[in-house]
């Protein structure tokens, strides 16, 4: 897909920037609404070698791309941009989980998306204190009933061992074994789907947005 925009700033560099964010986060969006990894390409040079790689692969449909879900997409953007920063961020972390080809790198990224999310909807006013695990909990109570609670997400002592996971992970806490990766291998599916459960039931339930998905 080839897009073409016109953006205004004080100079180029900068007109080229908020392009380029825009770009991202139409992409993070249909990433988070389709479940596909997106790739997009701001040099012609870029895009010309993807098109020699993929003219040389054998390809399939992935996901066919609702006209409803393209209205959805880029008649909020904007608006997200706005009013839910925090959903875009989430969006982006599972986008860049999808393109990731590390499992430990894609772990943290699906986790964040979890985290980022919990901190941001989870009804604040039943909270009594600001421990992220507590967030997470209370998100999926109030999202129970609206989508199916990812499994992984439903016991307090799991989700207590993801977050210590991430947190071990993401600051060096303890060394890469192979035992270490086998484990997170373990989870990263499941992850994935709990990622992606939350984006569709924030999604749904908490954004307001001006048109439907």
């Amino acid at each position: 897909m080839r897009v073409e925009f016109g953006v205004s700033g004080n100079c180029q560099n900068t007109a080229e920037r908020a392009g380029t964010v825009y770009l991202g986060h139409l992409c993070d969006l249909i990433s988070a609404v389709t479940r596909v990894p997106i790739w997009f390409y701001l040099l012609n040079e870029d895009a010309r070698e993807e098109r020699m790689r993929m003219n040389q692969i054998v390809t399939s449909l992935v996901r066919d791309l609702s006209q409803l879900e393209w209205h959805w997409i880029t008649g909020n953007l904007v608006f997200l941009q706005q009013e839910h920063p925090r959903f875009l961020a989430a969006a982006s972390w599972y986008r860049k989980g999808l393109l990731g080809n590390d499992s430990l790198d894609d772990f943290c990224c699906f986790w964040r998306v979890i985290e980022r999310l919990a901190s941001t909807y989870a009804d604040r006013a039943r909270l009594t204190d600001a421990n992220l695990r507590q967030h997470i909990e209370q998100l999926m109570a109030d999202l129970s009933g609206k989508i199916s609670i990812p499994e992984i997400l439903r016991q307090p002592q799991t989700v207590s061992k993801l977050f210590s996971m991430r947190n071990n992970l993401s600051h060096g806490n303890e060394p890469i074994t192979p035992a270490l990766i086998e484990e997170t291998e373990a989870y990263l599916k499941p992850l994935e789907d709990a990622a992606f459960a939350v984006l569709q039931g924030v999604r749904e339930t908490q954004l307001e947005c001006e048109s439907a998905g």
